[in-house]
């Protein structure tokens, strides 16, 4: 690792063994985080211009493990209990620039008044006794006793007269005054460093209020509106998808550590970030910008929690018993159609064209006259999934996609655990040619009747087909609502493949978290 001194203007560098004299060691700098108050005296006594050596340089990890003080600047070559601080670098060499000093000029007093009173003075006292009087000005002296006086009868001859008046020494009060200034002088040092440290203070106090005061894009700063927009869920949807998600207050996934911003987010605003990704599908650049984080955090955040998301809702028993969807079933579909206790339906989702000519071909959706993928979707009476495929290829048919994505095993298994009874009815649109593997399940098949070519339908067949209708338009809704996630009704990125039905089947039981389809205004 690279050591150098950032001590006033020394060089030593371990990686210059020239500069290093023999036996020099090199002591780390004060970490910022864990003594502030002593990193930053250092940075003080080290006397660099505050463009190299400041708070910022010893914030940024890259920087600051540089950051050494070699032990020529302590006193004791090393911090001692006594002297814990390397030397100012200010009392040794001048780091800084400074101007050119002022030249000497001889000044003139001879024409001034106190000149001529000074002179009178001096000629009065011996020249032995002047040199004293001058030394003693030139160097800094001791504070007079009390019970000293000087005055005019301690220099000049004593008068015999003991009443004459005494004349203070100019030169006395002149000693004085400069006692005086050399105090006051250090006075207001002391006071102009408590000043600049009580602003340093200030302004670092300034700024974390400042910082706290803007409010971050977080869940608990979002409104009940924004909320239901960046995710289309109300504060207290948002509650319930977040309290069965995260059961408990441990962490549900274990993030490396290099996904940085799993740890600066808590998990609520992971969560946030993946259903504002599923509902408004912005880039993930965008998304960085709003939780502050690099947006590679942002993809690894929304891939771990789209696999976990899909773990633990595809464990979810979504089917009722056929008592439970009677006993909720609309009175309109009851009196149509009492035993019928599913509605499906198939929807496409357009895709990126791959690059491969042979799944082009198989993902080609005549219908749609696009690439797409295909999925089956079964809902009950009042519009809630309960029933959702994996994706297949666009170019499969509704028959295909039923017998494979497991519906006709799913229902035997539920005639057998008695949520289904033979007899019951699967509601479906003309396009689903499943009547023997349904009658071979001892199930009914609903679908509209077919027209002649050589006549006309029957009253009967019309009415049936409207019946059929009516209340098949509800699983369509119920696509419409799994298409409003945006990251499901635009073109879906063919970097998305890995996760793409973990997508669409989160996206699916999610609709549940909402308010039924079907309300006591609909009935």
């Amino acid at each position: 690792m690279v050591k150098r001194c950032c001590w006033g203007t020394c060089n030593t560098d371990n990686r210059y063994p020239e500069r290093l004299d023999g036996g020099v060691i090199f002591v780390p700098f004060p970490k910022l985080g864990r003594n502030r108050e002593k990193a930053m005296k250092w940075i003080k006594l080290c006397g660099r211009p505050h463009s190299q050596l400041n708070e910022e340089t010893l914030k940024d990890r890259g920087k600051a493990k540089h950051l050494y003080v070699c032990s020529k600047h302590f006193v004791n070559g090393q911090p001692s209990d006594r002297y814990p601080d390397p030397i100012p670098a200010s009392n040794y060499e001048v780091v800084t620039p400074c101007r050119k000093p002022p030249a000497k000029r001889p000044l003139n007093f001879s024409s001034t008044p106190a000149y001529e009173s000074k002179r009178q003075i001096l000629s009065t006292v011996p020249y032995k006794e002047q040199q004293n009087e001058e030394e003693s000005i030139k160097t800094p002296l001791e504070p007079p006793e009390a019970d000293h006086s000087c005055s005019y009868s301690d220099i000049g001859p004593r008068s015999n007269d003991e009443d004459q008046p005494q004349t203070p020494n100019p030169f006395c009060n002149s000693q004085l005054d400069l006692l005086a200034l050399v105090a006051e002088n250090t006075a207001l040092k002391e006071e102009k460093e408590k000043l600049l440290q009580a602003n340093c203070n200030f302004q670092h106090q300034l700024s974390e209020q400042q910082q706290s005061s803007i409010k971050r894009f977080a869940y608990q700063n979002l409104s009940n509106k924004d909320c239901h927009y960046y995710t289309g869920f109300s504060k207290e949807q948002f509650d319930d998808i977040y309290t069965f998600l995260v059961p408990t207050a441990d962490d549900p996934i274990k993030w490396s550590k290099s996904i940085k911003g799993s740890k600066v987010l808590p998990t609520s605003d992971q969560v946030l970030l993946t259903l504002i990704k599923l509902r408004q599908n912005f880039d993930f650049q965008h998304i960085s910008h709003l939780f502050e984080i690099s947006s590679q955090d942002c993809n690894a955040i929304f891939t771990h929690w789209i696999n976990y998301m899909f773990f633990r809702l595809w464990g979810l028993v979504i089917w009722p018993h056929r008592d439970t969807i009677t006993e909720h079933m609309p009175e309109n579909y009851k009196k149509d159609f009492p035993n019928t206790f599913v509605i499906i339906d198939c929807t496409e989702l357009k895709v990126q064209k791959p690059s491969s000519l042979h799944r082009q071909s198989q993902c080609y959706s005549d219908y749609k006259s696009a690439i797409t993928l295909k999925g089956l979707v079964g809902v009950d009476p009042r519009g809630a999934v309960i029933f959702s495929s994996m994706l297949f290829s666009g170019s499969i048919s509704d028959k295909d996609i039923t017998e494979k994505s497991g519906f006709l095993e799913l229902s035997s298994n539920l005639i057998q655990c008695g949520k289904l009874q033979t007899g019951d009815g699967v509601m479906a649109d003309k396009g689903f040619h499943i009547e023997k593997e349904i009658d071979a399940l001892g199930l009914k098949l609903n679908i509209p009747p077919f027209a002649s070519c050589s006549a006309q339908m029957k009253a009967t067949e019309v009415t049936e087909t409207i019946k059929i209708a009516k209340h098949r338009v509800h699983v369509e809704r119920a696509i419409a609502r799994i298409k409003q996630f945006k990251i499901l009704s635009g073109k879906i990125s063919l970097t998305f493949f890995s996760i793409i039905d973990q997508i669409w089947l989160t996206c699916c039981l999610l609709t549940n978290f909402m308010p039924f389809l079907i309300q006591d205004k609909d009935i």
